[in-house]
């Protein structure tokens, strides 16, 4: 009995010495690889053939947007607290931690707060990690070149609203969801607007070396739609000025953590002005620049990328102010974006009142 006893305990401290880190080491490596340390959706995208290295000419390696990433554990675990610094699963599940890097959650969030338009997940106290995985934050081993790349993400609408429960209802057999599904994904419908920092300039970037500065305004009056994987979704835009005002626009789907409980009604998509001039190809722009700010376009855009004119802007002193290009844009479809058809607007301009 002694020496099973012995056996026993010897088995344990084996597993102890080589399996704890064995799996420790496992973890890391999953970490090493994830996309929030290696940065590799921003960097496969920047310096894509038609991304904006083709304008700057700098390496991403040698822009400051490599500092964003998670670099160790340290940045969402470790917490100080009276006894000194600890590691904590808690501080690292909080909404907060992730948007100290998320920028542009963080000023949708403040947005829907000042103007008393909080998303439906938000005004429910939800934190970001009640929809995320932990898979999604630590890697899984692989390494993706996108978020929207096939296996990096788990997160989806119906992870949660499949059935009827007492923390969120299930989707309603609505006349909306029969005709859509399979066409829409959720958030063409659901989410309110799109977010973007507009006009961000390279040259003021240099010089001034602050984010803040170099670009023109935070926009979030419109919904620009595009399709993913042969799907209608939300997205979103950049604008962005090289050093000698080259223009570019890049389009990406995007999920403006911003939702609405209740759905656009047709109308609100189906004959709008923006639709209707696009289905006709004629040029559509989004915003105007007026009594020294930029007004924007207050309704969904779809992206048609030839016949969109937005407007670019250089720093004249401390104020913007409109110029125009001597090149066309080079414009970018990113994160496997896809622009709306000629087909797709012809159904899109079609006018169909809301009725259930």
């Amino acid at each position: 009995m002694k020496c099973k006893f012995c056996f026993i305990l010897f088995f344990v401290s084996l597993l102890i010495l080589f399996g704890g880190p064995l799996h420790a080491e496992e973890q890391q490596g999953c970490f090493i690889s994830s996309l929030h340390h290696t940065g590799e959706g921003m960097r496969y995208w920047y310096e894509a053939k038609d991304g904006f290295m083709a304008i700057s000419g700098v390496p991403y390696n040698s822009l400051g947007c490599k500092n964003c990433h998670v670099q160790s554990c340290d940045d969402c675990h470790l917490q100080k607290t009276e006894e000194g610094l600890v590691y904590s699963t808690e501080i690292a599940r909080s909404s907060d931690t992730c948007l100290k890097c998320h920028a542009r959650e963080e000023a949708t969030r403040k947005y829907d707060e000042l103007h008393e338009c909080q998303g439906a997940h938000a005004a429910s106290n939800m934190s970001c990690m009640d929809c995320h995985s932990k898979k999604e934050v630590h890697g899984d081993g692989k390494i993706y070149s996108s978020m929207r790349q096939d296996g990096a993400m788990d997160t989806a609408c119906t992870n949660c609203h499949t059935k009827d429960t007492q923390d969120y209802p299930a989707l309603p057999d609505t006349k909306s969801h029969t005709v859509h599904k399979g066409k829409l994904a959720c958030n063409a419908c659901h989410v309110q607007n799109s977010m973007t920092c507009y006009n961000c300039h390279f040259g003021v970037l240099a010089k001034t070396k602050s984010k803040p500065k170099s670009f023109a305004m935070k926009a979030k009056d419109f919904l620009l739609l595009v399709k993913y994987k042969g799907t209608v979704t939300s997205g979103t835009m950049q604008t962005l000025v090289g050093k000698n005002n080259e223009p570019f626009v890049s389009y990406v789907p995007y999920f403006t953590h911003s939702i609405m409980k209740e759905g656009r009604k047709c109308e609100q998509c189906h004959g709008t002005e923006a639709v209707k001039t696009l289905a006709s190809s004629q040029t559509f722009t989004p915003a105007v620049f007026k009594d020294g700010k930029l007004e924007f376009y207050k309704g969904i855009i779809p992206v048609v990328p030839d016949l969109l004119n937005w407007p670019f802007l250089e720093k004249k002193g401390e104020q913007w102010v409109p110029f125009e290009p001597k090149t066309k844009p080079l414009v970018q479809m990113a994160v496997y974006a896809e622009p709306f058809t000629p087909d797709d607007l012809k159904k899109l301009k079609v006018k169909i009142k809301y009725e259930e």
